[in-house]
């Protein structure tokens, strides 16, 4: 694929919404040589739930394999020898209070904290990265809306917001100046999906030759880093795609995935 890659044509016709009715995964169960379906969730605890209904249900799980995207990110990667290495929580932090400490101790630095950040401890500071990339997976179009919408809002929210936004890219700048490895296994998440549009979807084909569908379950909301690998899975392979919203949330979610895939080029980061 050339030039900016977006969704093409018939693409999100292979994508299917709900909201609840996971029953209908049950429907497909049947004994079989290989699995031909990949059962995704974010919470294995989610995931044993579904093998033990099925137990339970006395119906074959042959047909599924089951993974969560940070499982399916590593392999997509595995498969082409690519790095999958990450720095746990707690050198994370490590490295956090290095870079807070740096920043204070400089009249000037790369980072632009706002006074009231430079007191706050790693956890704060990390939870403030952490939700930028699930809002934004540090992609320049989020970015640059996050940007917008704040300077739309009213003061001192306005600088506020802004304030966050820069905290967070300049916390990430820091942490990858600081280590080889991934930052967090969200960072593989996004790898994996430029690996995708990188390879026109070539690197599915060597890690799930067999896989028809993925199915994504028991998402109570539709992070950007996951909404980027299932837009990344539809565009440059034919695999179909049925994501099951929770009930609670479903409704909304489900009137922003259109939103949510509308990007270009998936996976691309605001650092490059």
């Amino acid at each position: 694929m050339e030039g900016d890659q977006t969704l093409a044509d018939g693409a999100e016709e292979r994508l299917t919404l709900y909201v609840g009715d996971e029953d209908e995964l049950f429907e497909r169960a049947r004994r079989s040589t290989r699995p031909t379906e990949l059962v995704v969730s974010p919470v294995e605890l989610h995931q044993r739930n579904i093998q033990r209904r099925l137990r339970e249900k006395n119906l074959s799980k042959d047909a599924f394999s089951f993974e969560d995207p940070v499982q399916l990110s590593i392999r997509l990667l595995e498969s082409t020898e690519r790095p999958t290495t990450t720095i746990d929580r707690i050198d994370r932090l490590t490295l956090l209070r290095s870079i807070l400490a740096e920043t204070t101790s400089q009249e000037s630095s790369e980072i632009p904290f706002p006074p009231r950040f430079t007191s706050r401890e790693p956890q704060q500071v990390e939870q403030i990265r952490t939700e930028v990339e699930t809002v934004t997976n540090f992609h320049p179009e989020r970015v640059a809306a996050w940007r917008d919408t704040a300077d739309e809002l009213d003061s001192p929210i306005d600088a506020t917001a802004t304030e966050l936004l820069d905290t967070a890219l300049g916390l990430e700048r820091g942490l990858r100046e600081r280590t080889s490895k991934a930052v967090s296994e969200t960072e593989l998440v996004r790898r994996a999906t430029r690996s995708l549009m990188a390879t026109d979807g070539s690197v599915w084909e060597r890690a799930y030759p067999r896989i028809e569908r993925l199915t994504l379950l028991g998402l109570s909301t539709l992070s950007a880093p996951h909404t980027d690998l299932v837009h990344g899975i539809l565009a440059t392979t034919t695999v179909e795609v049925h994501i099951h919203f929770r009930s609670e949330s479903g409704v909304y979610l489900e009137d922003r995935a259109g939103d949510l895939l509308a990007v270009t080029d998936p996976g691309t980061e605001v650092f490059e």
